[in-house]
């Protein structure tokens, strides 16, 4: 079975940023649904990766890395983040974090920013969750909600 594109590009950018931070660890589907990595050990904010809210993450926490493209079709809007509220509370629960990453619309997807926010100031971003009958319920994001627009378009 073939992945969807937009999950072969959420692919890419996750592996790539933990080839980059090697405090965190793969976590596969089979482990865990809701997150992606855990720190393995001590991980600080730095010029690439800044935190927001927190000064550290402690090994053992739980990350749900999450990728939107600068922009994305014919009107070049500005791409967006979908959270699923399954997910979202599994990291309140958790007391986890996301690790956003904003990317270039080519095929390597080269990541242009990324940022550290913990779940629980991601609930007083400005959005609603929409329900599905089939899947658990979703939200979009725009980038610009964890991301000043300087620095992603200033790059």
């Amino acid at each position: 079975m073939s992945l969807a594109p937009s999950r072969k590009a959420g692919d890419t950018v996750e592996s790539t940023l933990l080839q980059v931070h090697t405090e965190l660890r793969h976590v596969s589907d089979h482990e865990h649904e809701h997150h992606d990595a855990l720190t393995t050990e001590l991980l600080t904010p730095s010029r690439e990766l800044p935190f927001v809210g927190i000064c550290l993450l402690e090994p053992g926490t739980v990350v749900e890395i999450k990728s939107a493209m600068v922009v994305y079709g014919e009107a070049q809007r500005r791409g967006r983040f979908l959270l699923r509220r399954s997910q979202h509370d599994h990291l309140l629960e958790e007391g986890g974090v996301y690790l956003f990453a904003v990317c270039a619309p080519n095929p390597a997807r080269d990541i242009i920013a990324a940022k550290v926010v913990p779940a629980s100031l991601v609930d007083e971003f400005d959005f609603s969750w929409v329900s599905r009958k089939t899947r658990s319920d979703y939200a979009q994001v725009t980038w610009t909600q964890v991301f000043a627009p300087k620095e992603v378009e200033g790059q």
